[in-house]
This record gives structure tokens, sequence and C-alpha cells, in this order.
């Protein structure tokens, strides 16, 4: 049976594709079948397939860069970097929840080990004017492993994402602290400072461009 895993995120920009990428990876390299979708797009460009979130994923499945394959693993893509509500509306279409849902249960009853949906933007972020992310993540029924970032406000931040998965009885997989271009205090002290915030949580952190760091553990309910 597929273990479905949701990759969230505290805010937009906060490295849940690289997050997705390198647990994709690091299943598949310790041998489980293992594949990523990103159902919704914002910001993706046809004509650079490689630099958009959903490349980054067909490259980590070791997929060609074609608009086909694109299309396989994220069916609602859109050209403006806006959030995805707005950048439906912009190319005169409604992103519908109950399609979305379909979708993901689609993916998932593949004969898969793991299958990784990452999010777009936030958790909480508008896919229409009536449900969010969170919504469908609800819907889905599946564990969320959230990750955050490293800046000054982050733990307000986490802190209340995790409070609105609780509201919504989303078991929560962990916490990955992905290195931010600023951190609020030295990063090697951040994941001690997490850790005591929120002693009852899986937490890893990454910095910048780290390849090492075992993220498996987190969804395999290790420690």
């Amino acid at each position: 049976m597929t273990k479905v895993i949701f990759i969230g995120g505290t805010g937009t920009d906060i490295g849940k594709t690289y997050v997705t990428c390198l647990l994709l990876r690091q299943l598949r390299t310790q041998g489980f079948s293992a594949r990523a979708i990103k159902p919704v797009i914002s910001g993706f460009d046809a004509n650079d397939i490689a630099s958009s979130d959903s490349g980054q994923i067909l490259m980590a499945m070791e997929q060609d860069l074609t608009l086909e394959n694109v299309k396989r693993i994220s069916p609602w893509r859109y050209e403006d970097p806006l959030p995805p509500h707005i950048a439906a509306a912009d190319a005169g279409e409604v992103i519908s929840g109950n399609e979305l849902l379909d979708f993901c249960n689609s993916q998932a009853a593949e004969d898969l080990d793991y299958l990784l949906i990452e999010g777009v933007g936030g958790i909480m972020v508008p896919l229409n004017y009536n449900e969010t992310m969170l919504d469908i993540l609800q819907r889905l029924g599946t564990p969320c492993l959230l990750v955050t970032g490293s800046y000054l406000g982050t733990i307000s931040h986490t802190m209340t994402a995790i409070s609105c998965l609780d509201q919504k009885n989303v078991p929560l997989a962990g916490l990955v602290i992905s290195e931010s271009f600023q951190n609020y205090i030295n990063f090697d002290l951040i994941l001690d400072d997490f850790t005591k915030m929120l002693p009852n949580i899986l937490i890893k952190n990454i910095a910048r461009n780290d390849c090492s760091t075992d993220l498996t553990t987190l969804i395999k309910g290790g420690s």
C-alpha cells in the first residue's frame, strides 16, 4: 500500500521543492519505489522547464524534461507567478478542489512505496475563493511534512501552521528547517531552539545545498 506524504510549507519559496527532491532521491537510493507530484504550480515557464519546481521533481525521478511529463505531475500550470486562485482566474479557470483531490487519489492508487505530494505556497494558500490547500490536505487524510525557514519570524509562522494543521486534525509527520538566506541566529543553534519550543515533534534542519541529512527518518517515524 502506498504511503502518501504531503510536503507543505509555512510560506512560499521556503524550500518545499528542495526537500521534496532530496527526500525522493534518498528514498529511491534506499531501494523504495517512490515518485512525487506537484499538482498546482504558478510561475511556470514552458520554455524553461528545468528551472521550474516541476522540472526539478522530474530530474529527481530521472525523467525527461518534456511538457508531457510535466503535465503528468502538474496538471494545473499557470504562467503568472501569483497565488493559484488569482493565477487561475487570469487564465480564465477556477481550480476545483474535487478534481484536485481526485487527481491526488489516483496517483496514490499506483503501486508505490511512497508518493510525495508537494503543495503550492503555504498550507493556507487559497485554491479558489472557497477552498485552501489545507482543506484539500484534510480531505486527503495524509500526514504533512512541514517545511519552514530560519529567518526572523519563522517560529511564529511555524507554530501558526502547526496550529492550523491541528485544528484540521492533519497528522504532522515532522518538521524540516530549510536554511533561509538570512538566519535569525547562528544556523547551528536553530535546531536546538526549535526543539525546545516544539519538544514533541520530529525535526531536522538542512543547510543550504545540504544533500547529506537523511530526511527519510521523518516519514518512516524514526528519530
